[in-house]
C-alpha cells in the first residue's frame, strides 16, 4: 500500500471491519470482540482507511475519569490500537492517534492514557508526547472474602489518594463478563480477581513499574506518578 489514507470516525456499520483488524492484529475470537463493543457502548473508534475503503489502522477511545488532587478530569483510554501488518513502518498509527487526540481535545476531554502492549512500544508512545506516568506492581492474590462491586468501588476511592483513574460501571461490568472478576476484601484491603486473572491487589499494586503512559492534552501539564489498574489485557 502506497496511497494516501483517509482519517475518520467509525460508526457502527464499521464493526465487522473493527473486527477483522483487531482479529489479525491481536488473535482474540470474533465473540470477545462482539463482547467488547457490547459492554462499551459509549465507546468511539477511529480509523484509517486506504484508497479502496479497507481499514488500515484504528483505534478506540473509552470515557474513564483521572481523578487528581481533589479533582476530577475527562480522560479517554486509548485502547486497541493497531495497524494492518503490511502497512506498518509508514507512522500511520502516530498520525491516527495525533488526530484522536485533536479531536478529544474539541470534546472537551483533557488527558489520554494507554497501556503499552510490549516494551519497546514506549519508546514509540514516548516520540509522540506520551509519559509512563502510572505505575504498578504485580502482585497475586491470595484470596478474600467477597464484596459487592460497588462497596469495591467505594473502598478503591478511598485507598487511591494520588492520581488515578477512577472507573465506571461499564468496565466494572466488563471485567465481571469477560475475565469473570468477582470483588473482595483481603487482610490488608481490597482485590478484584477471576479464575486464573488478577486485575488487581491494593495496596500492594501502587508503585512498583511503568506500566502505563498519559499526554495531557491541550495546555501541557505536569503529572504525578499515579495508578491506572484495570488495563484490559
Amino acid at each position: 500500500m502506497t496511497g494516501p489514507v483517509r482519517l475518520r470516525p467509525c460508526y457502527a456499520a464499521d464493526i465487522p471491519a473493527l473486527t477483522a483488524l483487531w482479529q489479525q492484529v491481536f488473535g482474540d475470537s470474533a465473540e470477545t470482540i462482539a463482547a467488547f463493543y457490547h459492554a462499551f457502548p459509549r465507546c468511539r473508534a477511529l480509523a484509517a482507511e486506504d484508497e479502496s475503503g479497507a481499514l488500515v489502522s484504528m483505534l478506540h477511545v473509552l470515557p474513564q475519569t483521572l481523578t487528581m488532587e481533589g479533582r476530577t478530569y475527562p480522560a479517554a483510554y486509548l485502547y486497541a490500537v493497531a495497524t494492518r501488518e503490511d502497512c506498518r513502518g509508514r507512522g500511520l498509527a502516530g498520525t491516527l492517534l495525533q488526530f484522536t487526540e485533536a479531536l478529544l481535545e474539541r470534546l472537551g476531554y483533557r488527558c489520554a492514557v494507554l497501556v503499552p502492549a510490549e516494551q519497546p512500544l514506549f519508546g514509540f508512545y514516548a516520540r509522540l508526547g506520551y509519559e509512563p506516568v502510572f505505575l504498578r506492581s504485580r502482585t497475586p492474590f491470595s484470596g478474600g472474602r467477597e464484596i459487592s462491586q460497588a462497596e469495591y468501588h467505594r473502598r478503591r476511592e478511598a485507598l487511591l489518594t494520588g492520581p488515578h483513574m477512577t472507573y465506571g460501571p461499564e468496565l466494572y461490568a466488563y471485567l465481571q463478563s469477560a475475565y469473570g472478576v468477582r470483588f473482595y476484601e483481603t487482610d490488608t484491603g481490597i482485590a478484584a480477581a477471576g479464575d486464573g486473572y488478577t486485575a488487581e491487589v491494593l495496596p500492594e499494586d501502587l508503585g512498583g513499574q511503568p506500566f502505563a503512559m498519559a499526554k495531557w492534552l491541550g495546555k501541557p501539564r505536569a503529572l504525578d506518578p499515579g495508578y491506572l489498574g484495570f488495563a484490559l489485557e
